[in-house]
């Protein structure tokens, strides 16, 4: 597997179904008209964990194998999410990166 730089950088992964989640309720919410929200998880997770997941998901048993290539000149070692305006929503993201692992099955 190719990883961009170390693999050390933090990403915040949010499973689509909680993404939908959040967009309908902004939708549906006249408190939501003009305002910016982050529909994403506060927990972060590096690119390795996520290599991680994703190469057990698929060689299960087989100890990750994985090359690191040139990362991009200016790419964000940490990207930290706010979660302020969550209140107007009632919004939380409820699926764990381990859990959205395993929701469908491979093949």
């Amino acid at each position: 597997m190719h990883i961009l730089g170390s693999g050390d950088q933090v990403r915040h992964y949010t499973y689509g179904g909680d993404l939908a989640r959040g967009i309908r309720l902004c939708l549906e919410s006249r408190e939501a008209i003009n305002e910016d929200f982050n529909l994403s998880t506060p927990v972060g997770h590096t690119v390795l964990e996520l290599a991680e997941l994703v190469w057990k998901r698929f060689h299960p048993g087989e100890a990750l194998r994985f090359v690191t290539d040139e990362p991009f000149r200016y790419d964000v070692q940490r990207a930290c999410r706010t979660f302020e305006s969550s209140d107007v929503l009632a919004f939380e993201a409820r699926t764990s990166l381990e859990a959205s692992s395993t929701k469908y099955p491979v093949g």
